[in-house]
């Protein structure tokens, strides 16, 4: 029987998503390595980097301290992502309140850095989702989708976080962060004939039985970031048994590290994300291998 074909589908997560490095540092240690991807958001940003082949220590030395840094290639830090209104804009105060910044110098940055900025040009399939904010549809950027659009500018759409960034316009339409619509697309990497789907989340609430103080007592932004938690993994739990039921042949292993305690703009504590993100995944993908999940196609599913 061949080998399985395989997808990682990442969450979004602002500098949380660099947790999915993690989960991807797993996956090659156990050569179990995803031939499809499909991401939002910080998922996008991962899987339109990985997906073309630029090394994992390469994107993972974009968060090492300056000095300890090995090579030349993406490193996206907070002032990335802030970016000052075009002239357009300033011209037109609806769009311009309509979010406190743009995200035109992402998708600036993203274009210079990039290898490939064509998904019909790169080696695997990697698929980006938003949400077109007038027609409140999911919209799909990638191959037998809307390809022609750079990566560039579908990884600024998916990163469109609503109130923060303005929507970002890819030609007469406008666009807003991928899981307003679904906090997962996983239904595209089955799409693509994935037989194993590797789920990266890492909206996993905060929970700790033993601490003696509780989260109402953290702070309105912990609370905040604990209650959207509990709602984006109530979401991906409900989308996750949906998928199961509906493709009984596919296997769904969700992996979702405990980083409920770190904040969506702490991308300080990187090396603790990729840890956790590593050690999660590496549990639940060795006990997969070890039951033979990856050396053929079988006809049972196994969920995580």
């Amino acid at each position: 029987m061949p080998r399985p074909r395989i997808a990682f589908v990442g969450s979004g997560g602002a500098a949380r998503g660099i947790a999915h490095l993690g989960v991807l540092k797993a996956c090659e240690e156990l050569g179990v390595l995803p031939d499809i991807f499909v991401g939002t958001s910080a998922g996008a940003i991962v899987g339109g980097a990985y997906g073309q082949d630029i090394p994992l220590d390469v994107l993972m030395d974009g968060f090492r301290l300056p000095w300890r840094r090995r090579h030349d290639g993406p490193r996206l830090d907070v002032s990335t992502f802030l970016g000052a209104p075009s002239l357009s804009q300033l011209i037109d105060p609806g769009y311009l309140l309509s979010g406190a910044f743009s995200l035109d110098k992402l998708e600036g940055y993203l274009a210079r850095t990039l290898p490939i900025n064509d998904f019909r040009q790169l080696p695997h399939p990697v698929f980006v989702t938003a949400v077109d904010v007038d027609s409140a549809r999911r919209v799909v950027f990638g191959p037998g989708h809307e390809d022609r659009v750079p990566i560039s500018q579908a990884i600024a759409a998916s990163c469109c976080v609503p109130g923060l960034f303005r929507p970002y316009k890819i030609g007469d339409r406008y666009f807003i962060d991928g899981e307003l619509a679904r906090t997962l697309s996983a239904d595209l990497a089955v799409e693509a004939g994935a037989d194993v789907v590797i789920i990266s989340n890492i909206y996993r609430p905060e929970v700790d039985p033993a601490s003696r103080r509780s989260v109402a007592r953290k702070g309105a932004g912990r609370v905040l970031t604990q209650s959207l938690n509990i709602l984006l993994t109530e979401k991906e739990r409900r989308g996750v048994e949906l998928l199961s039921r509906m493709y009984p042949r596919v296997t769904f292993l969700d992996i979702a590290p405990d980083v409920g305690k770190f904040g969506y703009l702490n991308r300080y504590a990187a090396r603790s994300l990729v840890l956790r993100g590593y050690r999660t995944a590496l549990r639940v993908l060795a006990e997969s291998k070890r039951k033979g999940l990856f050396d053929d196609r079988r006809p049972e599913a196994i969920v995580n």
